[in-house]
């Protein structure tokens, strides 16, 4: 049986795969998690006029975080140091974010399943952390993420968009 941890992974790697789909993205599970990368999302061609890049890609560290009742505005995420760095790094081939998929606490509401519908509860929030200063911490980094930055399929297109036209995502799309 899956651990309570792995399950929250499973079902945070089912909202963001869910959601690349519904765009009409590949999502790729990487195998080994070296760089704080745990999947690429991956579009096909050119996806703007204005694109210099064709079929660009984001990386994606992706956590998952319990969570009740959800504040106002934003909300405080734990990353491990090694994530931080490996996120704020100014120079990746690739444009990185970090995800986090926010669950209730009890997990009897995590998943409710019908004939008619599957309901996953909650969302995911993304943020950037391009070019943020080195922490100050040995083993932490506390991360503030936006409410506004819902990681849904909007989201997900515009920043594929500015991936694709090499533009900076570490703003809110």
């Amino acid at each position: 049986m899956l651990s309570e941890n792995d399950i929250k992974e499973e079902l945070s790697y089912a909202y963001v795969h869910t959601v690349a789909s519904r765009v009409g993205f590949a999502c790729e599970r990487v195998a080994k998690d070296r760089d704080s990368v745990d999947l690429h999302i991956r579009a096909r061609g050119k996806l703007d006029p204005a694109s210099t890049r064709i079929s660009p890609q984001l990386a994606v560290q992706l956590k998952a975080h319990v969570q009740d009742p959800l504040t106002e505005g934003t909300f405080d995420f734990r990353l491990k140091l090694k994530n931080y760095d490996d996120l704020r790094d100014v120079r990746p081939a690739i444009p990185k974010i970090l995800v986090v998929f926010i669950m209730p606490k009890d997990p009897e509401k995590w998943v409710i399943l019908s004939e008619d519908e599957m309901l996953l509860r909650r969302c995911a929030y993304w943020c950037s952390l391009l070019g943020l200063p080195e922490s100050k911490n040995e083993k932490v980094q506390d991360i503030v993420l936006s409410r506004k930055n819902v990681f849904d399929g909007k989201a997900l297109y515009n920043l594929m968009v500015k991936a694709s036209r090499e533009e900076d995502i570490s703003h809110d799309v």
